[in-house]
């Protein structure tokens, strides 16, 4: 029953991933689109965004943030983007070349400057 025990504690942990475990955070890239979806789920939030690449074909891009409490301590809303918002977002790379990055900045059409969270 103990080794059990200890088997169920660790499941929560192997639950929650850290950044550098998928992200290249020795690399920063900056997509420019527009948003598709927002999704303020726990443990982390997800912004979905419409990228063109230089053909001028669309690709879908999916960013990672932090949790929807966290983002709020920085300053973000539920409604502060919406679908069809123009932004750019800088972060870092999936290492699996997937198209997702995990957010450091993220730039309103306006100006407005938002972070990742605690990323």
């Amino acid at each position: 029953m103990g080794v059990f025990g200890l088997l169920l504690a660790a499941v929560p942990m192997l639950a929650h991933h850290s950044v550098v475990g998928y992200y290249d955070v020795s690399t920063q890239i900056t997509l420019k689109g527009v948003v598709t979806k927002v999704e303020y789920t726990n443990p982390h939030a997800y912004v979905y965004l419409d990228v063109k690449d230089e053909k001028g074909n669309v690709e879908k891009w999916s960013i990672e943030t932090d949790s929807p409490s966290v983002l709020t301590r920085s300053g973000w809303k539920r409604t502060t983007l919406k679908e069809g918002d123009a932004i750019s977002a800088t972060g870092f790379p999936a290492k699996d070349h997937t198209k997702s990055i995990r957010l450091q900045k993220l730039v309103m059409a306006d100006g407005t400057q938002l972070h990742g969270g605690n990323s």
